[in-house]
C-alpha cells in the first residue's frame, strides 16, 4: 500500500546545447525552428526532475525531501465472504447466514510500507486472527504496490507471495478437507504458501499524516476478505 516524490539526476552534455545554438544562428527562420527543437527538449529533460511531486497530487506540493517514506497501519480483520457458501458452516460460530456466505472474523493486520516514488511502494504485512471456525490463524506477506492518486483519495493494487496458517480443522468431526489448505498439516497446524496473492485497497486522506484504509483480498472463488483501519505516516 505512500507517496513521496523522488528527484532523479540526468547528465546531459552542455556541449549539445551550444552546438544547437550555433546551428540556429546560421539558419533561416524555418531551419532555426528545427534547430531549436533539440534545445527545448534538452532543457525539458534537465528541468523535469526539479519539478516537485505532491504526495496526493494536490496543487500544494509537499516537500518530498523532508517527507518520511515510511507508513504503518493497523486494520480490523474483518469480514469474510464465501461466494459458494462455507465448506463447513456447522463450525462457524459467527456466520451471518445459515450457509455462511458472510462470516465475521476477529483479528488484526499490521502493515509497514516503504515509498519508492509517487507511483510505487513496498508493503510487509502480518495478520493474526480467529478465523471462520474461531481458531487461531494468520499470514505473512511481502510485495510491491502500484497506486493511483487524486486530491484526497488513493487506490492501489498489490501482488506478492503470502504464507498462511491456521489451527488444524481436523479437530472438528464434520470437517474432511477443503481446497484452500487441503492436507497440508504440520503438527497442530495447517499451512499453505501462495507464490502470489492479490490485494485491492482504497485510502481516504484525513490530514497530511492520517488516512482511512479499506482493503479487499479477493481469494475467489473460495473466499474474499475485507479489512478496515487507519494508516499513518511515520514522523521524520
Amino acid at each position: 500500500m505512500l507517496p513521496t516524490g523522488a528527484f532523479v539526476s540526468h547528465k546531459v552534455p552542455l556541449a549539445n546545447i551550444a552546438r544547437h545554438i550555433h546551428r540556429a544562428n546560421s539558419f533561416s527562420t524555418p531551419d532555426m525552428m528545427q534547430a531549436l527543437i533539440p534545445i527545448a527538449m534538452t532543457i525539458a529533460v534537465l528541468a523535469f526532475p526539479l519539478r516537485p511531486v505532491s504526495v496526493f497530487s494536490q496543487s500544494t506540493a509537499i516537500d518530498v525531501s523532508s517527507a518520511s517514506p515510511w507508513y504503518w497501519s493497523f486494520q480490523y480483520l474483518g469480514v469474510t465472504y464465501h461466494p459458494d457458501g462455507g465448506t463447513t458452516p456447522e463450525v462457524y460460530p459467527l456466520k451471518l447466514d445459515p450457509r455462511a456466505f458472510v462470516v465475521l472474523n476477529v483479528g488484526i493486520a499490521g502493515n509497514l510500507d516503504y515509498t519508492l516514488n509517487h507511483r510505487f511502494f513496498l508493503r510487509a504485512t502480518c495478520t493474526l486472527y480467529k478465523d471462520c471456525a474461531f481458531v487461531t490463524a494468520g499470514g505473512i506477506h511481502l510485495g510491491p504496490r502500484v497506486q493511483f492518486s487524486w486530491p484526497r483519495d488513493q487506490m492501489n493494487i498489490g501482488v506478492g507471495p503470502i504464507f498462511c496458517f491456521r489451527e488444524d480443522w481436523h479437530q472438528f468431526e464434520v470437517y474432511t478437507t477443503d481446497d484452500f489448505y487441503g492436507e497440508r498439516v504440520n503438527g497442530r497446524w495447517q499451512y499453505r504458501f501462495f507464490p502470489y496473492a492479490l490485494e485491492l485497497e482504497y485510502l481516504h486522506k484525513l490530514n497530511e499524516r492520517l488516512q482511512i484504509q479499506y482493503s479487499l483480498i479477493p481469494g475467489a472463488p473460495l473466499v474474499m476478505t475485507s479489512m478496515i483501519g487507519l494508516r499513518f505516516r511515520i514522523r521524520d
